[in-house]
């Protein structure tokens, strides 16, 4: 029973091992990228260009930079990365919600505690203001999260 288990997980390991430890696609899969989509290009010599994808065959790569189209034969490469997109809104909405949810709770819970003599007055205002401040501050978290970065597509093995 031990022997069997050890020979099943010994092979379960062999298959995660390849399926999750595999290094990014080969070259060819770079005719797949997007034209237009931005990329970053690190060269042989440790030299970071970024610019928008135009074309890939099997002897160069061609980004459109900042000084026009640049090419790169398939030896000087060593890394190549795609921007990922970015979702601020997304996150803004996401922290406009939680927000607003958050500072209503936290609203009811002061308007529950107060008795009439309240600090805003004889009236609480805990909702009306915690809802407000929770929208605000959740939208602005939202905001500054981190997104988009980059997603190696090629790597020398």
């Amino acid at each position: 029973m031990i022997a069997r288990l050890s020979r099943v997980s010994f092979i379960a390991s062999l298959f995660l091992a390849q399926a999750f430890g595999q290094s990014p696609a080969d070259w060819a899969s770079l005719r797949q990228t997007p034209v237009a989509a931005r990329i970053q290009v690190k060269t042989s010599d440790n030299k970071t260009y970024t610019g928008q994808f135009k074309s890939a065959d099997d002897d160069a790569l061609v980004v459109t930079g900042s000084k026009g189209d640049q090419t790169f034969p398939r030896a000087m490469v060593s890394r190549l990365s795609v921007s990922k997109p970015s979702h601020r809104g997304r996150n803004a909405l996401i922290g406009l919600g939680i927000g607003i949810a958050g500072g209503l709770i936290l609203g009811a819970i002061a308007d529950a505690r107060c008795t009439g003599n309240c600090i805003e007055g004889n009236h609480a205002y805990g909702k009306e203001v915690g809802t407000g401040l929770g929208a605000v501050i959740g939208t602005i978290i939202g905001v500054a999260l981190p997104t988009g970065g980059w997603r190696e597509v090629y790597r020398v093995p």
